[in-house]
C-alpha cells in the first residue's frame, strides 16, 4: 500500500541581467496543491499585466466558494498515467476553466486599451494531491520532473521551433540556431479562444517538480537543471540556485521557477 505523500514548495522570480522589468508572475497555493507560472509578453508593462491577470484569475477561480467541483466544462483528452486520481481528475476541468477565463479577460483588456494591444502570456499550472498531479499549460513555459536521477520534460512547447521539429522540417540539434526559436504558437490573451493541453501523472516519493519560464529552460542546459534539482537542499535554495545559474549564463530574459518536492508522510500526517 502506497504511503501518503507530503510536499514542500518554493518559488522565485527575477528580472534577469538585461531587462529592466519583470513580466513573469507565479503563485503557490499550498492548501490547494496548486502551483502556477506565467511569462508575459507585450511591452510597455503589458506583459506584466497579462501574466498577473492570468495568475490572479486562476487563483481567485479556485478560491471562489461558489465554485462547484467538478465543473461542467469541455476539456480535451488528458494523457492519464495512473488510476484513482479523483481529486485531480475533478480539479482538472476547474483548472482548465480558470485558464480559459483568464484568456478571455486578457483578450478583452487588450481590445479595450490600445497600449495593451497584443499582450499575452504563457501559462503553466500543476494541481497535486493524493499521489497525483494534473498539469495544464499554454505556450512554452515548462514543467520538468526529476525522478530516480532522470530529468523529464512533462510539457510540450507550443512554439514554432517545436512545431518545425514535430513536422520533420528541423532536427532537434538545430533548434538552438533556429532564427525564430522564441516565437510561440499559443498563448493566453492573443485569441478569443485557447486550447489548453493537459495530462495527469502519478507522483512517487522523492519526485521533484519544476515549473519555469523560458528564461530558465532556454538559458540553463537540462543537465545543469538536473544537477541542481538533485542537490539535497530546501526547495527555496534550489530555486535560488537555478535563477543564479540562469543569470550567470547571461540572464537575457526574466527567469521564474517553482520547485516542489514530495516525500512519504510520517504516520498520522495529513495527506496533500
Amino acid at each position: 500500500m502506497q504511503r501518503h505523500l507530503v510536499f514542500e514548495a518554493a518559488g522565485i522570480s527575477h528580472p534577469g541581467m538585461v531587462r529592466d522589468t519583470n513580466e513573469d508572475s507565479f503563485a503557490i497555493l499550498e492548501p490547494r496543491g496548486l502551483f502556477l507560472v506565467a511569462d508575459g509578453m507585450g511591452g510597455r508593462a503589458a506583459g506584466e499585466v497579462a501574466s498577473r491577470m492570468a495568475i490572479d484569475t486562476v487563483r481567485d477561480f479556485f478560491d471562489d466558494p461558489e465554485s462547484t467541483w467538478p465543473v461542467a466544462v469541455s476539456v480535451g483528452p488528458a494523457t492519464v498515467r495512473g488510476s484513482d486520481a479523483r481529486y485531480v481528475d475533478q480539479g482538472l476541468p476547474l483548472l482548465v476553466a480558470g485558464i480559459q477565463l483568464a484568456n478571455g479577460r486578457i483578450f478583452s483588456a487588450a481590445r479595450r486599451d490600445r497600449e495593451k494591444r497584443g499582450m499575452g502570456t504563457t501559462f503553466v499550472a500543476a494541481l497535486a494531491r493524493d499521489g497525483f498531479v494534473a498539469i495544464a499549460h499554454v505556450g512554452d513555459s515548462r514543467v520538468y520532473r526529476l525522478r530516480d536521477h532522470r530529468l523529464e520534460q512533462l510539457t510540450r512547447d507550443h512554439s514554432l521551433v517545436n512545431e518545425c521539429i514535430r513536422l520533420g522540417h528541423l532536427l532537434p540539434e538545430q533548434a538552438s540556431s533556429f532564427p525564430l526559436q522564441h516565437v510561440i504558437t499559443r498563448a493566453l490573451g492573443t485569441d478569443e479562444a485557447v486550447e489548453v493541453e493537459t495530462r495527469i501523472d502519478a507522483i512517487e516519493s522523492g519526485d521533484v517538480l519544476l515549473l519555469c519560464s523560458d528564461g530558465l529552460s532556454g538559458v540553463v542546459p537540462a543537465q545543469d537543471i538536473a544537477s541542481i534539482l538533485e542537490e539535497r537542499l530546501e526547495p527555496g535554495e534550489i530555486a535560488a540556485r537555478l535563477v543564479k545559474r540562469a543569470n550567470e549564463n547571461g540572464g537575457p530574459d526574466n527567469v521564474t521557477c517553482v520547485v516542489v518536492r514530495w516525500r512519504a508522510a510520517p504516520d498520522g500526517a495529513p495527506r496533500r
